[in-house]
């Protein structure tokens, strides 16, 4: 029985030194997985940022447009006030008194 025995310890010490093994392989293979998935991820992340940035430059472009085509009109209606109130003085300023009465009437309320 002690032969038998000493097979048996001798089998189970090969079977772990075999799974010990095997685990390592598979400890490597995971480690090869995660660096693997880690650079797509990185990859991936980049190419994300890179288009992010992009929209922000569209987005940042089409403001500056926004803000210069305001400002083209908001000079045009100065243009048009300023030659409407030269060629119609009396006009304006009776326009403007009227503004002013009412905006101090709804004000009094």
């Amino acid at each position: 029985m002690a032969g038998s025995s000493s097979n048996t310890s001798k089998a189970a010490k090969a079977a772990v030194k075999n799974l010990e093994a095997r685990l390592a392989e598979l400890r490597g293979e995971i480690d090869e997985v995660m660096a693997e998935l880690a650079e797509k991820t990185g990859a991936k992340a980049s190419a994300t940022a890179d288009d992010v940035a992009d929209t922000g430059e569209w987005l940042l472009d089409d403001l500056r447009s926004a803000i210069a085509d305001l400002k083209r009109q908001a000079s045009e209606a100065e243009q048009k006030v300023v030659e409407q109130t030269r060629e119609h003085p009396v006009q304006t300023l009776a326009v403007a008194f009227g503004v002013g009465f009412l905006v101090s009437m709804l004000l009094r309320r």
